[in-house]
């Protein structure tokens, strides 16, 4: 059995990739500035997630505010009122629908008579039921909200992530100085 020597170059530098001729500090300095770049992608789309579920709660309440607007002159559970209720909730469901509403039964599609053509008509509803169906759009808006919140716990932690390792970085590069200073002096 032989022992053979290790050659120096093999520690201080990976031959052939960008390391080469670093020192190990710097190597190290390299690395955890990647990996710091790469937490800092993380915390932007984070931020990024964050601002589009900040947009959908803004449009959310946007749309329960104009609703609301006009609902609130049927005030009665009268057929006149339950029919114009219907209408706003047609006027108002292929927007809700596109933010994630569920949106059935505020509509039906019906048959013109005596032809193939389909309309759209609103779902006459009674005052309780479109109470329910506001609550459902706030409560949808206050996720939103909420989601943010965990998401800004997550965006903290990513920063002191990248904070973590910048600073890893500028203390492995001011390591690599200082045995390069001590080594100069010799």
């Amino acid at each position: 059995m032989s022992v053979t020597g290790i050659s120096t170059s093999s520690i201080n530098a990976i031959k052939g990739t960008e390391f080469e001729g670093m020192s190990i500090q710097m190597m190290a300095a390299m690395v955890m500035l990647e990996v710091g770049a790469t937490k800092k992608k993380e915390a932007e789309m984070k931020i990024s997630d964050m601002k589009a579920q900040n947009d959908k709660a803004k449009a959310l309440n946007n749309l329960l505010d104009r609703m609301n607007a006009e609902l609130g002159k049927y005030t009665k559970d009268e057929d006149k009122d339950k029919e114009g209720r219907g209408e706003i909730l047609k006027k108002y469901a292929t927007e809700a629908k596109g933010l994630g509403v569920d949106t059935s039964g505020w509509t039906i599609e019906v048959t013109i008579p005596g032809t193939s053509q389909k309309a759209v008509c609103g779902c006459n509803k009674s005052a309780e039921q479109v109470r329910a169906i506001a609550s459902s759009i706030q409560h949808m808006a206050e996720n939103c909200n909420s989601d943010n919140q965990t998401q800004m716990v997550k965006l903290q932690d990513f920063m002191g992530q990248y904070n973590s390792f910048v600073s890893g970085a500028s203390d492995q590069i001011k390591n690599a100085n200082q045995i390069l200073q001590g080594l100069a002096k010799n």
